[in-house]
């Protein structure tokens, strides 16, 4: 499917429009309507995990990542999903697992892919600090929506 049509699916345009944004640590699915849209979409893998993701159905974007182990974006993707699982450890370990040329955009612009992957850890490190405490959630929720639609602008571009 051709990035043009992507973007103006009903599906997609629902998940970017999403106010508030995503909890750090779902407890459920925010839209289980959207996850047969999802499934169903020509898009590649990558694209519908990035999209459950933003559903907060981490079933479904972990089944897909964990079919293409290895693969960078699938791989962050994967880091992700078990950040907001919550379980930081393996978070973490999927981290230290990948690298590709969107981090430094992602996680600091004119940085290295070295200081994206510190920022990324330290993330997970305060989300669990946040989670724990209770206090600065609503900051880290926007900050993670901006990681997330940022990576999916980018697979879904790359289309």
């Amino acid at each position: 499917m051709a990035k043009p049509e992507l973007w103006s699916l009903p599906v997609v345009q629902t998940l970017f429009a999403r106010s508030p944004p995503a909890p750090l640590s779902p407890k459920g699915i925010w839209h289980q309507d959207l996850t047969a849209q999802i499934n169903q979409l020509s898009a590649n893998l990558n694209v519908r995990a990035v999209l459950h993701l933003l559903n907060d159905d981490f079933n479904g974007c972990h089944e897909l990542v964990q079919t293409q182990e290895g693969n960078p974006y699938s791989d962050h993707l994967h880091s992700i999903a078990h950040r907001r699982e919550p379980d930081y450890e393996n978070s973490k370990y999927w981290i230290a697992s990948f690298s590709h040329e969107h981090l430094t955009e992602i996680y600091s612009p004119g940085g290295t892919v070295t200081q994206a992957k510190q920022e990324m850890t330290k993330f997970v490190d305060a989300v669990q600090s946040v989670e724990a405490s209770g206090n600065g959630v609503a900051d880290y929720e926007r900050r993670q929506w901006e990681e997330m639609t940022k990576l999916a602008r980018i697979l879904i571009d790359s289309e």
